[in-house]
């Protein structure tokens, strides 16, 4: 009984370092260093086009924002609607590959209305790597239009890229969207629209994988390491989790359960 109350607690404790953990974090409050205004040189933050102001805006609303008082705004005030506000972060030296072996994105977004004149608003996730590139090498692209959402990735065999069609009602209000990849295979394993599994985007590659097949861009990286936003809309509550891996903890369960047999 001794040897399985040792064990119980040994399992216990492996499973508690194998929880969820945050490897990266942007909510845009002023805990994090965030003041309302110009988004650019806030944080990293940075307009692909070079300049020092961008479409982007830190926005102080509390009766709007999905959580805190502050979230990403299109500025009207600022042309070039087109460019890229985008933020790099390297989590390479937290992840790790056992007991943990997928990654999970999440984001809230919405468009500034649901009518057809309204620019769409994407949110880019990168995996630059070490190709020195600062916008184009994206694990997907996902564009939140005025009835439905679009999520740009790769076909399962690699043979072209994939464009997902996804219904959306009120775009306008704010929706949780969020990615589980898995970085050793370049796949995403499931993509989430307010809890609700996209069946189409399971167990699909990174956008690139067909771009660099295709020639027209380096491969990039493994790891998530950027985020970029474009157009008219509101962004907030951007974060990368590291999951540990199921299998991992069923292993763990049933060594358990092995031993507590031998004990009788």
């Amino acid at each position: 009984m001794k040897n399985l109350l040792l064990l119980l607690a040994a399992v216990c404790a492996v499973s508690a370092m194998a929880e969820t953990k945050t490897l990266w974090y942007c909510d845009f409050e002023t805990a994090e260093g965030y003041n309302a205004g110009n988004l650019v040189g806030q944080c990293g933050w940075y307009n692909v086009n070079g300049t020092t102001t961008t479409r982007d805006v830190v926005a102080n609303d509390s009766t709007f924002a999905p959580s805190g008082s502050q979230f990403l705004s299109f500025n009207p005030d600022v042309n070039g609607k087109k460019t890229v506000s985008a933020v790099k972060f390297d989590i390479s030296d937290s992840y790790v590959i056992a007991p943990y072996n997928k990654l999970v994105v999440s984001w809230d977004q919405a468009r500034i209305s649901d009518s057809y004149s309204d620019d769409t608003c994407y949110v880019k996730l990168f995996n630059f790597g070490d190709t020195g590139r600062s916008s184009d090498i994206e694990i997907a692209a996902f564009r939140l239009e005025y009835s439905y959402a679009m999520l740009e990735v790769t076909k399962p065999d690699k043979s072209n890229a994939l464009n997902v069609t996804i219904n959306m009602d009120h775009p306008e209000v704010w929706h949780h969207f969020t990615m589980t990849l898995e970085p050793e295979s370049r796949m995403i394993k499931e993509f989430t629209v307010d809890g609700n599994v996209i069946d189409a985007v399971t167990d699909t590659y990174y956008k690139n994988e067909y771009d660099s097949a295709s020639g027209s861009v380096p491969r990039g990286g493994e790891l998530i390491d950027g985020i970029g936003v474009m157009k008219k809309g509101y962004y907030d509550n951007f974060k990368v989790e590291m999951i540990p891996e199921p299998a991992f903890l069923g292993l763990l369960a049933l060594a358990g359960l092995f031993f507590a047999r031998k004990q009788r």
